[in-house]
Order: C-alpha cells, then structure tokens, then sequence
C-alpha cells in the first residue's frame, strides 16, 4: 500500500538549500568586486607633480665616426669599386666597361658584394637569381675576417657591358671586369 509522503519534512530542506545557494552566490559577488576594486587600484600613487618645463635633457652625444677598414683593404686586394667619372657634355650615362678595352673572346668576372655575414651573401645571391643572372660566392680571409664575395662570371666580355647596365638599374653596383683565371 502506498501512503502519500508528508511534505512538511521536505520542505525545511529546500529552504536551507536555497538560503544557501542565495548565501553562496552573494559570497561571489562579493568577492569579484574586491578583485575587481584592488585591481583598479593604481600600485603607486603619485607623491607630487613634477612640472616638466624645468626637466633637463641630457647632452646629445656627438656621433662616432666609424673606421672602415675597406678603404685600405680594397685597394690592396684590387677590388675597388668603380670611381665616378666626370660627366661631359654630349657623354651618355653609361658604365665606364665600355668605355674601357673589354674584349669580346676574353672572359671576365664581376663582383656583386663583398659581405661579412653569409645570409646578406646569400640575399645578394638571391636578388640576383630573380634578375636571371647566375652567382657563387666565395669566402676568403682577409686580414683575420672572413668576407663571402659575391661573384658573376666567368662571362663573356660582349655581354659585360649589357649586364653591367641591367644590374645598376636594379641598383646593384658591380666591380670593374676583372679578367677569369681560367
């Protein structure tokens, strides 16, 4: 036989759990807004103003002349870059190799770079590649540093001179043509 439950026991019990779940949440809130009140906060508060129109600047440094060491290098290796002609009246703009004694069954080299960090070789190479022109680089020792040159060539000398243009419209300067060794 089935006897209906009294309520009377159940209902003190769904008051004090709801009281406490009223009494839970209210402990949250609470709790966010002193989180969120000490975060607000600033850490230091400033002790006075200082008035900015009396703060001096410090010296400026005067800037250091760096010393290169391929002015002297250079020279001494053969491999300076070409020298600024001056312009004449009625003379076209055009790289000094044709004005020089290149010649045609004669093969030369050119350098595109001399670099002391291997990546900006290879970046140089790069560049290069996307021109269609073809590159190596070769790493040498030069008075205990190590340089990675950037070289075209062996090439034949009737095409120097058309290479030598399209590279300094890309803005790649070149060394003079040096005859290949083999």
């Amino acid at each position: 036989m089935n006897r209906p439950r009294s309520s009377a026991g159940n209902r003190g019990a769904k008051w004090a759990l709801l009281i406490a779940l009223v009494l839970l949440v209210g402990m949250v809130v609470l709790l966010a807004r002193l989180t969120a009140e000490n975060n607000s906060r600033p850490t230091e508060a400033p002790t006075a103003q200082t008035d900015t129109r009396s703060v001096e600047k410090p010296p400026e440094k005067q800037p250091v002349s760096p010393e290169f060491q391929f002015y002297t290098l250079l020279p001494k290796e053969g491999n300076q870059p070409p020298r600024p002609a001056m312009q004449e009246e009625g003379v076209a703009d055009e790289p000094s190799v044709e004005r020089s004694d290149v010649k045609s069954d004669v093969r030369y080299v050119l350098q595109a770079g001399s670099f002391s960090k291997a990546r900006d070789a290879e970046a140089r190479k790069a560049e290069l590649a996307l021109l269609g022109v073809e590159s190596h680089i070769n790493a040498v020792d030069v008075s205990g540093r190590r340089y990675h040159r950037v070289i075209l060539g062996p090439l034949p000398g009737k095409g120097i001179a058309a290479l030598r243009r399209q590279l300094d419209q890309a803005g790649i300067q070149t060394t003079e043509p040096r005859r290949s060794d083999g």
